[in-house]
């Protein structure tokens, strides 16, 4: 199992960045570039909850994976990966913590990710340990700056 932590500041409430997280609509891969929202399928979704399949275009395919979102906790949004063609289940997950910070939040993002045994899931889970850290590094800024374009700064 890898783990990759990204931690980043923002100028915008932790409350906006949370939203952003749990938002499943078309803009969802405006904030998300890994999302395509043509790969997205919701199939429940609560006032706390949601069951949410996702795709990626990988250029070999799509890796898609289908997550229980919680979000019942207040200050985090959690995906549990409950079917993938690449994560192994259980034992995959992703997180997103916003915690408020001096005029903003600081934004903390968690990949947890084990991989299944087929060809995909080695080709990914070795791709992932050994260039994982960078690519999340700067996916993670990715995600904070396209939020920042879509949101004017607004403190929660």
């Amino acid at each position: 199992m890898t783990t990759i932590r990204v931690i980043t500041d923002t100028d915008l409430g932790s409350a906006q960045v949370l939203a952003a997280a749990r938002d499943f609509s078309s803009r969802r891969e405006e904030v998300f570039p890994a999302v395509s929202i043509e790969r997205t399928e919701v199939h429940e979704l609560g006032d706390t909850a949601a069951d949410v399949t996702e795709g990626t275009s990988t250029g070999i395919g799509t890796n898609w994976e289908r997550c229980h979102y919680d979000w019942s906790h207040g200050a985090r949004v959690t995906a549990t990966v409950t079917d993938s063609n690449v994560y192994a289940v259980p034992g995959s997950s992703w997180e997103i913590t916003a915690r408020p910070k001096g005029s903003g939040s600081e934004v903390e993002m968690v990949w947890v990710r084990e991989f299944r045994h087929g060809l995909r899931g080695r080709l990914f889970g070795t791709a992932f340990r050994l260039f994982g850290k960078r690519i999340f590094q700067g996916y993670g800024q990715e995600i904070i700056e396209n939020l920042e374009k879509l949101e004017p700064a607004h403190k929660a």
